[in-house]
């Protein structure tokens, strides 16, 4: 039996194994078919009419004899792309629904580092593609390198497939130089601020009209995501003040 998995591509496991059983036998019968894909005869008729109905199976008479042939691959990725087309057309409602909630916030909460890199890839989304951060870097760098690793790698690589640049603001220390040296191969752009006043503990990261305050601290991991324009353009006005006065 194929190791592939159809059921990302809106087959379940039934109807994956006996699509790809099907691939491989030709026009075959329902014995066949049964003992190739490891599903149950009697179960399998239901299966063959799902696939005859999504159009990926039709029924070819030979004689007497009735046989099942699956369609080219083709057919499969051609139902995906309708399916796509239809969801096209309902996105403008599910957007106007979402909106419908007037000028309530949305408050997300994520936990651990597994949650705070999630906050960190829900920002690689960005309309403006513009992120606008103060970076806690010393607190970060004090107790682990996983979140810096994951800037170094993941992180970026999301950013420059989307091109969503960074721009930075970081304490004027030892771990701040540090940070603003990988600025090139990281996509972003940093600027230093005086560490003896704005050494930050945590981070807030400002992108379109969310903004995502995250704590690495030794005693706290999390984020808390907040979708408001209004804090989210205060926050940027913050930052563009200090980032107009800091050291490039």
């Amino acid at each position: 039996m194929s190791k592939i998995d159809l059921a990302p591509y809106g087959l379940d496991a039934k109807q994956s194994a006996t699509y790809l059983a099907m691939l491989e036998l030709g026009p075959a019968s329902v014995l066949e078919v049964a003992k190739k894909s490891g599903v149950n005869r009697s179960m399998l008729y239901g299966v063959l009419d799902a696939l005859v109905d999504k159009g990926l199976v039709y029924q070819s008479l030979r004689g007497k004899k009735t046989k099942f042939v699956a369609r080219d691959p083709e057919a499969l990725q051609g139902l995906l792309v309708q399916k796509v087309e239809q969801f096209s057309k309902l996105l403008p409602e599910l957007k106007a629904m979402a909106n419908s909630g007037g000028s309530k916030p949305i408050v997300t909460v994520h936990e651990g580092i597994e949650g705070i890199k999630q906050a960190y890839l829900g920002s690689v989304h960005s309309k403006e593609k513009k992120l606008y951060a103060f970076v806690g870097v010393e607190s970060l760098l004090s107790k682990t390198n996983i979140l810096e690793n994951f800037w170094d790698d993941e992180f970026k690589k999301e950013r420059r497939k989307r091109n969503v640049f960074g721009q930075l603001l970081a304490p004027n220390n030892a771990a701040g130089k540090k940070f603003q040296l990988k600025d090139n191969q990281n996509f972003r752009e940093s600027r230093l601020v005086d560490a003896a006043r704005y050494n930050f503990p945590a981070e807030a990261l400002v992108y379109d009209d969310t903004v995502a305050f995250i704590s690495y601290t030794p005693h706290e991991e999390f984020a808390i995501q907040i979708k408001s324009p209004a804090i989210a353009q205060t926050l940027k006005m913050a930052w563009r003040f200090m980032w107009e006065a800091s050291r490039r």
